[in-house]
């Protein structure tokens, strides 16, 4: 219905000033149905990504290429021989464009790839990205979902407007939960841009910023930025060039962001001072819910008069599971001040001290732990100096341990001069100690059974109770047409069952650190829930940290460790 209204304008005043009577007027508003003549549904990303086959993808591509008047990738078209959406429409694992030298023009033909095909990761590694070409591909990562992973590492290239719309990239796709940068040092400018996004609102759980110049005002940007962040799990911050003074920000980061479960700033310099600040941030994590779960410390010239403030961490922290303090000097004198913390903590599971500069003195502290310790599941000790005393000590020690699944030592014998048969009572020691490990795997498998076993009955008692109940539960009638209509009130789905929120659990994501996965029963026995990790694979060596949900421990990739 049209709507009229009548407007009365008395005593206005004209141009000259003077006031004159205006007459009623007359305001018409159109009917609704006038209004809205039409709709139009949003456009659909995925109009052509549906039954896809491999030669219209293909053809797809080398058109599209063309059509922007470059020539195919060879290494692209071997990666789409091998997906068929006709058969499976679900993500595809990876599209790898490392190292092909892509500028705007080939960043713009992969569009019609995009529209056909999601993928879990996307490798853009010193791919020669500039600041066209990153606009072009977030701006399409963003519009079609196009991964769970990106990495653009080595992309020296992008300028602020890149980062601007990485950043927005970052807020408006929710399947984006890692992004590795490492390699692209940011600028003053920059950082501030692409940290705009964590603030809040963000999906992001890992973010790879090695050797990026996070350090200083850069790095406190970023700390400000993840003080209310509550997604973002895992931050590694390796090769940054800090210095003490950084360790401040990081005990910030940690006293304010207790949703970070690994931090992980190795190769930097952060000494006795900046690790004592870290612990201090360790320290008041005693009393909260969640916390720190991995922090690896790994080359940071730490002494052991850094020792005291670890252990008093590792005495209240009810929350760290692994700790890699691995190439730093510590010392037998190290290792027994860090002692009464190791004696009083209740989570840690896994402890690295490779090339600490170690001695038997240091190895019979340790084994007093490993005497004491009902959850400690593995211990790294290659490269030091440990002789027959200590492996002595070490295998008295697991005589009575129940809990350690694996001890890393050096398989070569270490000379003592004023023992004649010092080789063959090393060797008798190190298989004696494989021996009482391979004791220990078995009984955590057998542990293991006996609990899958006892859930199985579990399930089959709750099975059976629900159909017993069943049987003897009132039947449901439909309502008859009748002046007395009967409702039983049973709320259930089409199948008869209640129904139950779906599963929301999420894997974490592998990020690198000096360690290398480890899964072995042991883990999934303990209910390690937040995360299975392993230490480095080869002495000296950066090798990368897996994180994983214990349901897919099972299914990693296998230790490359070598173990006594």
């Amino acid at each position: 219905m049209t709507e009229t209204i009548e407007v009365m304008a008395d005593d206005l005043l004209n141009n000259d000033g003077n006031v004159t009577r205006s007459s009623s007027r007359k305001v018409t508003f159109p009917t609704d149905e006038s209004i809205v003549s039409g709709y139009m549904d949003p456009p659909d990303p995925w109009g052509k990504g549906y039954n896809c086959t491999t030669e219209e993808l293909v053809c797809a591509y080398k058109a599209a290429c063309d059509a922007n008047g470059v020539q195919p990738h060879r290494h692209l078209l071997e990666q789409l021989q091998g997906i068929d959406l006709s058969v499976c429409n679900d993500r595809y694992e990876m599209l790898s464009c490392r190292n092909l030298r892509l500028d705007s023009r080939q960043v713009e033909a992969l569009e019609e790839i995009f529209k056909r095909v999601q993928f879990k990761t996307l490798d853009f590694e010193s791919s020669g990205l500039d600041e066209d070409s990153a606009i072009a591909l977030f701006d399409m990562i963003e519009y079609y979902e196009s991964c769970c992973k990106l990495n653009i590492a080595h992309n020296t290239r992008i300028g602020l407007r890149g980062w601007q719309m990485c950043s927005r990239m970052l807020k408006k796709t929710p399947c984006l939960q890692t992004i590795d940068l490492h390699g692209i040092p940011l600028s003053e400018q920059s950082i501030p841009a692409l940290v705009r996004s964590l603030r809040i609102g963000s999906t992001l759980v890992t973010l790879h910023l090695e050797h990026s110049n996070i350090t200083g005002r850069n790095l406190l940007i970023l700390v400000t930025a993840l003080r209310i962040n509550e997604s973002l799990r895992e931050l590694l911050l390796a090769d940054n060039k800090m210095t003490s003074s950084d360790g401040q920000h990081l005990a910030s980061l940690l006293r304010n962001t207790p949703t970070l479960q690994m931090l992980d700033v190795r190769n930097n310099a952060l000494q006795d001072t900046g690790c004592a600040y870290i612990c201090e941030g360790l320290y008041e994590q005693q009393g909260g819910e969640c916390g720190l779960a991995a922090l690896v410390l790994w080359h940071n010239q730490i002494s052991h008069e850094a020792m005291p403030a670890v252990s008093a961490a590792l005495a209240v922290n009810r929350h760290l599971q692994t700790l890699n303090l691995g190439h730093n000097l510590i010392g037998s004198e190290g290792v027994h001040l860090l002692r009464e913390g190791l004696l009083r903590n209740r989570t840690l599971l896994r402890l690295g001290l490779q090339w600490c500069r170690i001695a038997c003195e240091g190895a019979v502290a340790l084994a007093e732990c490993l005497a004491e310790s009902p959850q400690l599941l593995r211990l790294d000790l290659r490269d030091n100096q440990i002789r027959t005393a200590g492996l002595m000590a070490l295998k008295l020690a697991l005589s009575v341990n129940k809990s350690l699944t694996r001890l890393d030592l050096d398989k070569d014998i270490k000379k003592e001069p004023s023992m004649k048969d010092y080789a063959e009572q090393q060797g008798a020691l190190l298989e004696a100690i494989g021996a009482l490990l391979q004791r220990n795997r078995a009984q955590a498998r057998d542990k293991e059974l006996r609990q899958l076993d006892e859930q199985q009955r579990l399930m089959e008692r709750e099975e059976e109770t629900s159909s017993q109940d069943s049987l003897h539960r009132p039947r449901f009638v439909p309502p008859q047409p009748s002046p007395i209509a009967t409702d039983d009130g049973d709320a259930s789905n089409d199948d008869g069952a209640p129904s139950r929120p779906a599963d929301l659990s999420v894997s974490t994501a592998e990020v690198s650190a000096p360690f290398a996965c480890v899964t072995s029963p042991t883990d999934r026995v303990l209910g390690v829930e937040d995360i299975v990790v392993g230490f480095n694979a080869a002495a000296g060596a950066n090798a990368s940290l897996l994180l994983v949900a214990p349901a897919a421990a099972a299914n990693s990739d296998g230790d490359a460790g070598a173990s006594a």
